[in-house]
């Protein structure tokens, strides 16, 4: 059996909920997928040792996905989304 840190698969979850809100997706859902495991890895390896005590883990997840959406919508084929209707 695969052990998947809980914080990972938490930081997955949380980002595909606010991937889901958003009004351009991926038309492809598999690349949903994969953005939010990679984004997820990626805060993980950054916000790893944070103390969420002290530090508001909803204001930061919410700042780390604006970022990543907008520079990925930003490089990613119109002919490669799809309305989120």
């Amino acid at each position: 059996m695969i052990q998947i840190p809980y914080g990972l698969c938490e930081v997955v979850s949380d980002l595909t909920a606010h991937f889901m809100t958003q009004p351009h997706l991926p038309v492809n859902s598999r690349d949903v997928v994969q953005l939010c495991v990679d984004w997820a890895a990626e805060f993980e390896a950054r916000h790893g040792d944070i103390d969420w005590n002290e530090v508001d883990y909803l204001e930061t997840i919410d700042a780390f996905f604006t970022k990543k959406y907008r520079a990925w919508i930003e490089t990613v084929p119109a002919r490669s989304l799809r309305n989120n209707e």
